[in-house]
Formats: C-alpha cells, structure tokens, sequence
C-alpha cells in the first residue's frame, strides 16, 4: 500500500485515479482483501516480454510492479568483446523501432572518442534516415494504440505508411529491418539515384492521408477521448525525478529535445519546433507525437533542400583504436533520450558500453501513475509510455 503522504500526493494530481486510491479502507471492515494478479509476459498488448505484478481492489489497481529481464541478451558486455565497428549491428537489436537512432547513438559515442570530423554530406543522410525512422515509429504507436482500445482500422492505415516507409529504407540500406547503414565516420553508401526526389513525393501523399486516415480518425473519436483524457496524469516533477523523457516528459509541458538542447548532426541548421502538451496524460502524449509527426516531414523537406554533394565517409583508417578515454553520444530517439558511453582503453575493442535506453527508464514510471486507475487503463498507460522490450532488457 501507499503511504498517507503519497496517497494525498495522487489526489491533488488526479481526482479520479487517485480518490479511488485514496479512499476509505471499508473493505477490512468486512473482513475482505485485495487480490494478486500477474499480468503477462505473454500477453498481446504489453509491447514485449514484460510481466506486471498487480494488486487489485476489485477493478482498481493499488500497487503495479514491473518485472523485466525476460529478453536478456548481455548487449552490453558482449559490445566490449567485439572490435568498434563490429558493435554497430548490434545496436539494431535493441529498440526494433529505433533502429536508426541505436545506431547513430553509438557511432557518436565512438566518433567522440575519435574526434572524427564527417563529411557534411553523411551528416545530411543521417538526419534524413534519423526522421524516416521517427515517423515508421510514431505512426504506428498511434495505431497500436488504438488497437489496444479496440479499434482496428487506424493500424491498418499506420502499417500502410510504415511499409511505405520502409521500403525507401529498404532502398537506401539494403534491409528491411536490421539496417547496419550508418558507420563509425559516415554512412555505408552514398543515397541510391532519384531516392530523394520519390521520399518527397511521397511526403506530399503522406500530409493529406496522415490528417484524415489518423488524426481525424483518432482525435474524432469518442471512445479514444474517453479512454485518455486525464488517465495516467503526471506532473513535470514525477516524470523528471523519474527520467522520463520523449513525448511522455514533453506531454506534461517540459520543453526539452536532444535535437535542439544539444545539437548533433546538421539538427543545428535546420529549423523545427519542440512540441509540447501540458496536459501530463496519455492523450498529451499523443498529440505531442501527433506534432512531431509533422514536424519531421517539415525536417526531411529542409534536408532534401539542403543536402549537399560529396562523400559519404570520412577516412579514418581501416582498423580503429581510439585513444584511452571516455566517448559520449546521444540523439533523440522516438521514446526519448537514447544515449551511449564508450570507454576506450586503447585496444580496438571498447573496455566498458553502456546504453542509456528511454524505455528502461520510463518503466519505472508504471509504479507512479497506475495506481489508482482502472484495470483497462494499464494499456493506454502502457501507450503513453511506448516502451520496446528489447530497450528495457538488453
């Protein structure tokens, strides 16, 4: 149970949630209790292998655990067994839905230690494949979501544009998924002929058909207002003593994006604005990535525009061992701050890799803002965080 500070706490947070949390125990009084349930780890709506200990008062849950570690796989120490950019395929392995950006984080953690200085080229193509990626993220989240309430339509109209999508990363990278595109010092290969002519046109399709086939559908919907609005409500003080970041943290109205607060790549020389809600629930959330949406097809218009002519890597020798000391990169990945420290000891295989996914740490926000809520409300909540399992276990 919650102590008394914290259930006074949740009430003036939340007045639904959290007066059902902090109501009257009249169930002692006739003897009754609460009840343990497990939910998962296998179960269809919880983004992966996670296994959620709850303790129910009826319908309303009163403690939620998080159990992770059921996708292991030791990412961590085996990059310290594997040459630089032997790790980089690796990478691909942990956020499924980020691929991109776990490989842009570690290369600038390695580059840092390198002081590597890239070809502005490769630095354009970075950006445009980092957005590529955030829209076949956002667009689908929006879709699972809906699914989770019971809507089937929206992900049918969100896998239509991710396929789209990945096929022009297909184009560019030789993979669907799995890509091992980016390099420590650029990009594996320079942008196939016309690529950037046919991602523009796509663009033009994608605004019409992203404004009436999600965002009128979703936001139109009673069933969607209903199921979100004030439900797994936080104020910017929980989600920062957490370390929430991404539209979960930028949903409560915390105006903070790695893209703009700390620049890397060309982000510098493009103009885009950080979307923000202040809502703090799981339709804040949603309507910050709804906004980030546009935004990145306003950035990929910008890149397209601007990219200049040259090669694509910098020549940094074929075989790598950057000088003893610690690298650091991070980018803003579609669930938040993903970050990567590098320590080198001199050899051509890094001594110490640690990842700082955001699902890992915005796990730890489903033991804050659950409780209080209904049973049905795991999910959205869930959503709201949209976590992947091989970020939170790697």
């Amino acid at each position: 149970m919650l102590s008394e500070e914290r259930r006074n706490e949740t009430v003036a947070l939340d007045g639904t949630a959290s007066e059902r949390l902090a109501r009257p125990d009249i169930r002692s009084e006739f003897g009754l209790e609460t009840m343990d349930m497990n939910m998962g780890p296998q179960h269809p709506a919880m983004h992966g292998l996670l296994r959620l200990i709850l303790e129910l008062d009826g319908e309303t849950v009163m403690r939620c655990d998080p159990v992770m570690g059921y996708l292991h796989r030791s990412q961590e120490k085996i990059a310290e067994n594997r040459m630089y950019p032997a790790v980089v395929p690796m990478t691909d392995r942990l956020d499924y839905f980020a691929n991109i950006h776990n490989e842009h984080g570690y290369v600038l953690a390695v580059e840092d230690l390198l002081d590597a200085e890239l070809p502005p080229r490769a630095e354009y193509i970075r950006v445009l494949m980092s957005e590529l990626m955030r829209l076949a993220s956002h667009i689908p989240s929006i879709g699972f979501l809906m699914l989770e309430l019971g809507a089937f339509t929206p992900i049918l109209y969100a896998f239509r544009e991710r396929e789209r999508i990945q096929n022009f990363l297909e184009a560019i990278t030789g993979a669907r998924m799995m890509f091992h595109y980016f390099r420590i010092g650029g990009v594996k290969a320079d942008l196939p002929p016309g690529i950037l002519e046919e991602i523009s046109e796509y663009l033009d399709g994608l605004e019409g058909r992203f404004q009436t086939d999600t965002v009128d559908l979703v936001t139109g919907s009673e069933i969607y207002v209903a199921r979100t609005k004030g439900v797994g409500r936080m104020t910017p003080e929980q989600a920062l003593d957490i370390g929430v970041t991404g539209p979960p943290l930028r949903g409560t109205g915390v105006d903070f994006d790695i893209r703009r607060d700390y620049p890397y790549s060309v982000y510098n020389e493009l103009d885009f604005n950080v979307v923000t809600d202040d809502a703090g629930d799981v339709a804040a959330s949603y309507r910050v990535r709804i906004g980030e949406v546009w935004q990145s097809i306003r950035i990929i218009r910008q890149v397209i525009e601007k990219m200049p002519e040259g090669p694509v890597m910098a020549d940094l020798g074929r075989r790598l061992r950057p000088k003893e000391g610690d690298g650091f990169g991070r980018v803003e990945s579609p669930r938040g701050e993903y970050a990567v420290h590098v320590v080198s000891d001199g050899s051509d295989s890094a001594y110490r890799v640690h990842y700082r996914d955001p699902s890992f740490c915005s796990m730890q926000l489903l033991q804050e803002v659950v409780p209080g809520h209904y049973l049905p409300d795991i999910m959205p909540i869930m959503g709201m965080i949209d976590p992947v399992s091989g970020g939170w276990d790697k």
